[in-house]
């Protein structure tokens, strides 16, 4: 572990020093205002009023006006969102009228940056802001969920829609074999992805996204792959805030498999018959309650065995959707904050209470938080500023223990409830079983953290010191259980299954400690400004768990350790890592045109053996603000901004495992039984790394951006173009005999390059309607990458190691389909024995047909690059073309909000029974669209006879050979051979792109003369829709989502998520 620094004395000392000359301020005065729109000269609300270089501060009322408190010679800084900011020097005014210009980009806009702030107009690295005022208006508990599609490259993906689910972040695409991810720094506090849920969006005050290796380079070694900088509000205007959202939610797209009992019975039997195995075969008894069920449904489906009256038999006709997942889903948030300024004084303290309910019919499933959140400041003189930041919440998790996805291969003849009310002896039944009785999961989460800072601003401003010291605690709790349940066989017949049972108790306990020093210059004169940042920061970690587990519970209702009485194990674990880092930024405009920046951060880090631990990681960028020039001006009339951008920068990736580098000496239990007990051993240590040849992952990125506006920049567009290479990633280092006995060490020996482009384009303006102005803005943005290995120790470029040189990440060999065989004659002239999966199906016409690539007259499969044998790329499984779309139009207290956001390209090759349903096993459920598969002939008429209305209307007594899918053989797409099927091939290639309509708001805010009069100065009433339509291939049987939630083909089972849900909410947003 890296060594901390002896920094503990410094700081007393440094803030004692700030805290020493404690005078009084200066006598302050009272002065009163409006802010108006100098168009319109229409009164602006909302609008931020500070006193330069302090932390007071107001915000205008809904007629524009203000009040506040400042020093006689003091600067107050007005800035609005599309306005321009202005400084208005008091010089002993008591009433002030201001009028703000459109500034349609908000290039005036302050952006906060890697420790500091910047003016967005003299941005020279990839950075993007966004909109907060979007996050507040939109109902969404979960600050991730309203991040997707606004900008663009910053990717964000949900697993499922689970309550309380996590998302997946990433910044301009493939980042590394090993992964790595975005830092999220809250405040100044680092933050994992998954914390982000302890947020209340409704006190988010900015995000800024930090893209290429300029803007991030001042984080080092947590920054390689981008930053994202989220900063909570502070007192300003005297405030006391109100809101909150009531939703109900459905699932969006759930699979739909045939419920028809007689259809089921029929195509199930015949995937089998078309193979050596047998397996399912019904009686003419079974075929002829199946089909007076699928005639007439209100016939019974559970009967007592007519061989054996003692047990139950079934016919069900089950929509098992409908039966487990709820339609209805309700949902609610309250927030309430109290914020204010007085003399030297600022508070800002809030307060959420939020739950979800899950889409769990039968049991409880359900996420919440509470949440507390106050930020302090004082001043107590006008060089210094003092603020405390404290985060307290608490997240509980409450489901079965079963997962609910698991009831997507139920089959419809299954039946869930005996007449007698027990549950049934049925994979459905054992499903709701094991649902409602078979275990419970909970899980809470408590979390503390305070942050104390000191700014002193020394010199008149020129110099500022900054200290701040952070402690983070986080605290879990979770208990899991396994019950017997209970299951009837017959009437009279009831059976415990689900083994004895167990109880799990786990406690966990994180520890995070920083500490932070800088010192901010800031220095301007005639045509020349400077800043200079310089600091130390340090970050230690430990997380210690300990688990325990008793099988055998005594009492299947009393799930618990102490009323268990079997086997008993303790696991405990203990993690810890360290960082210490020397920063510094240099930043120089010349005459407002010119702008150079170098950002750097010398890092060391406890993951790396101590020779190969610290790194020096340096950044540089530059950017031309071509519009500012003389020659430039004829046009300025048109073009109102044009600007140039470019940076490069070297990052450190440190995502690796803590001990990765340390060779250990494994441990377990025998198999075999000595003495009466199974012994313990001690193994030899394996070459998990070579120690020499052990560190970080160097992530170099070069970046080229345009920005330009037109008339006056109510049209602005930004693009951008970068390359980046990850070098040195760790992967296995090359073949080494097999008699060595080991595997083969890792080290740096691999390397990547992605290139990418990224583009957004904003119109803003305003008409009049009806002599009201009308606000609206459209906001496009897009962006799209590529991956490709440039190093890889597989020189034979074998298909068989996990990556070779040259390959492009995500793509997809396969075999290219040439339709169906026709004849045996076809058969014949094409040997496709080499694909046939288990080697034990027969190729009868109907069976899937090739391109032989080769030549060969045998398909086969490929085994490398060199020799791809009929193997072709067919596809890439990356998602391509991300966009977001977002519409926002106001008008006289009306607001409305469009928003679509969707992936351009992906494709997707699916193996499990989701899409390929009996094809896969004989064991899963049939879909409409598998029904369109290969029969050679008709039925003969007695078996017609035989056939339900339902089987006969739908076609499949007929023959059908110009089929979509082939002849139906069960285990033909077996995913766990490779073959037949489940080898990707070009007939059967999905395409994954979606589009969705993510959000739908209407809202209308109450004219400010009628709630004035109840001392109300804001009250919005609003309607609200989360995932209201969605158009894609795939979603016919999954949300498009859930298969564009990884890095590479979704894995074997994408989809198999829990389900997203379409929200409906209605709110209210009220200011006193």
């Amino acid at each position: 572990m890296i060594q901390p620094l002896p920094f503990k004395k410094n700081l007393w000392r440094l803030t004692g020093l700030l805290l020493l000359p404690l005078f009084l301020n200066a006598q302050n005065i009272q002065i009163s205002g409006v802010v108006l729109d100098d168009e319109t000269a229409t009164p602006l609300p909302g609008v931020s009023i500070n006193l330069k270089s302090t932390n007071t501060g107001v915000i205008t009322e809904a007629d524009g006006t203000f009040l506040i408190d400042a020093p006689a010679d003091g600067i107050l800084v007005f800035s609005y969102i599309g306005m321009k900011s202005q400084e208005i020097a008091i010089n002993g005014r008591t009433n002030l009228e201001v009028r703000l210009l459109t500034d349609a980009v908000n290039l005036s806009e302050v952006v906060v940056v890697g420790y500091g702030t910047q003016k967005k107009a003299n941005l020279s690295g990839a950075v993007d802001q966004i909109n907060t005022e979007q996050l507040e208006n939109r109902p969404i508990s979960n600050l991730s969920q309203g991040l997707q599609g606004l900008v663009p490259n910053f990717n964000v993906d949900f697993t499922g829609g689970e309550p309380g689910a996590a998302a997946q972040f990433n910044i301009r695409g493939f980042t590394s074999i090993n992964g790595g991810s975005p830092l999220f720094v809250v405040d100044g506090v680092p933050y994992d992805d998954g914390e982000l849920n302890v947020l209340n969006p409704s006190d988010i005050a900015s995000i800024s996204v930090l893209k290429d290796a300029s803007s991030a380079a001042i984080y080092g070694a947590r920054g390689a792959f981008g930053v994202v900088l989220i900063t909570t509000k502070t007192g300003k205007q005297d405030k006391i805030s109100y809101s909150n959202y009531l939703s109900v939610a459905s699932p969006t797209v759930l699979p739909n498999p045939v419920t028809d009992p007689y259809i089921f019975l029929r195509i199930a039997e015949l995937s089998t018959n078309n193979t050596p195995w047998d397996y399912n075969n019904y009686s003419d008894e079974e075929y002829l309650w199946a089909k007076q069920r699928s005639n007439d449904p209100s016939v019974e489906s559970v009967r007592l065995d007519p061989n054996n009256p003692n047990q139950y038999v079934y016919m069900g006709s089950e929509d098992w959707n409908d039966y487990f997942f709820k339609r209805n889903s309700f949902s609610q948030s309250h927030n309430v904050s109290f914020s204010g300024s007085k003399d030297r004084f600022n508070y800002y303290i809030s307060g959420n209470v939020s739950g979800e309910d899950g889409l769990n019919k039968l049991t409880t499933d359900s996420w919440s938080r509470k949440a507390l959140r106050s930020r302090l400041g004082f001043t107590p003189r006008k060089w210094l500023d003092i603020e405390n930041n404290t985060n307290i919440y608490q997240t509980d998790r409450d489901a079965p223990a079963y997962s609910l996805p698991n009831v997507y291969d139920l089959r419809p003849v299954d039946v869930a409830t005996n007449p007698d009310g027990s549950w049934a002896n049925t994979d459905a039944g054992r499903t709701a079983a094991r649902i409602v009785d078979g275990g419970r999961y909970t899980g809470t989460t408590y979390g503390f953290q305070t942050m104390n800072r000191a700014n002193a601003r020394l010199f008149d401003g020129l110099l500022t010191l900054t200290g701040d010291a952070t402690f983070k605690r986080i605290f879990g709790k979770i208990h899991q259980d396994g019950r017997p349940y209970s299951i009837g066989y017959g009437p009279s017949d009831t059976r415990l299954e689900g083994g004895e049972g167990y109880a799990l108790e786990r406690r966990t306990s994180d520890a995070y400690n920083a500490y932070n020093f800088f010192a901010t210059l800031n220095k301007s004169f005639e045509k020349h400004q400077f800043q200079a940042i310089l600091g130390y920061n340090q970050e230690s970690y430990v997380e210690e768990e300990a688990q325990a587990r008793r099988d055998k519970l005594i009492v299947g209702s009393l799930p618990f350790i102490g009323v268990a009485s079997g086997e008993q194990t303790v696991d405990v674990e203990y993690v810890d890592w360290a960082v210490q880092g020397i920063f510094g930024r240099l930043n120089y405009i010349l005459d407002n045109k010119y702008i150079f920046e170098f950002n750097g951060r010398y890092d060391g880090t406890s993951r790396f053996p101590s020779n190969n631990r610290w790194g020096f990681f340096p950044s540089v960028s530059a950017a031309w603000i071509v519009s500012e020039e003389d020659f430039f001006r004829s046009v300025s009339g048109i073009f109102s901004t044009l600007k140039l951008r470019a940076s490069y920068g070297s990052l450190g990736n440190q995502s690796v495992d803590e001990y990765g580098y340390i060779l250990n000496l494994p441990s377990g239990t025998t198999g075999y039984l000595i003495d009466g007990d199974y012994r313990r051993y001690i193994g030899t240590p394996g070459l998990n790394v070579d120690p020499n040849n052990y560190s970080w992952e160097v992530v170099q990125t070069t970046n080229g951006g345009l920005e330009f506006g037109l008339f006056k920049d109510r049209i602005f567009t930004t693009f951008d173009y970068y390359v980046r290479n990850t070098k040195g990633m760790l992967a296995p280092g090359g073949e080494l005999p097999a008699v060595l006995g080991t595997a083969v060490p890792a080290g740096n020996v691999a390397d990547l390059q992605t290139k990418g482009w990224e583009l957004s384009i904003q119109l803003r303006n305003k008409l009049q309607v009806i002599n009201k102005p009308l606000d609206y803005q459209i906001a496009l943005t897009v962006g799209d990458s590529k991956s490709e290995i440039t190093r890889y120790p597989n020189d034979e470029l074998l298909f068989s190691g996990a990556y070779y040189p040259g390959q492009q990440i995500g793509e997809i060999w396969g075999l290219e389909s040439d339709g169906l065989f026709k004849s045996v004659d076809e058969i014949n002239q094409l040997d496709e024995t080499n694909i046939i999966p288990w080697g034990a199906l027969a190729i009868v016409p109907g069976w899937p047909r090739y391109i032989d690539q080769d030549g060969s007259k045998t398909i086969e499969k490929g085994i490398s690059v060199n020799d791809p044998r009929d193997y072709v790329v067919i596809g890439n499984s990356q998602p391509r073309y991300r966009f977001g779309a977002d519409l926002n139009v106001s008008w006289n207290g009306f607001d409305a909000r469009v928003y679509f956001q969707g992936v351009g390209k992906r494709d997707y090759y699916p193996v499990h029974y989701l899409f390929w349903g009996l094809y896969q096993q004989p064991y899963a459920n049939v879909y409409p669209q598998l029904l369109n598969f290969y029969r050679p002939s008709d039925d003969s008429k007695s078996a017609r006879s035989q056939h339900s209305q339902a089987y006969l209307d739908a076609g499949l007594d007929r023959a059908n050979t110009d089929s979509e899918y082939p002849i139906l053989q069960a285990w033909l797409a077996d995913y766990r051979v490779d073959n037949g099927l489940a080898i990707p091939q070009t007939n059967y290639l999905l395409n994954a792109a979606y589009i969705r309509l993510k959000n739908i708001t209407i809202g209308y805010t109450l004219p400010v003369e009628i709630t004035k009069k109840v001392g109300v100065s804001r009250l919005r009433l609003f309607l609200s829709g989360e995932n209201i339509w969605e158009s894609s291939q795939v979603s016919k049987t999954v949300d498009p989502e859930a298969i564009a939630t990884s890095y590479s083909n979704g894995g074997a089972w994408a989809g198999y998520a829990y389900p997203f849900q379409r929200r409906y909410s209605m709110g209210i947003n009220l200011d006193f």
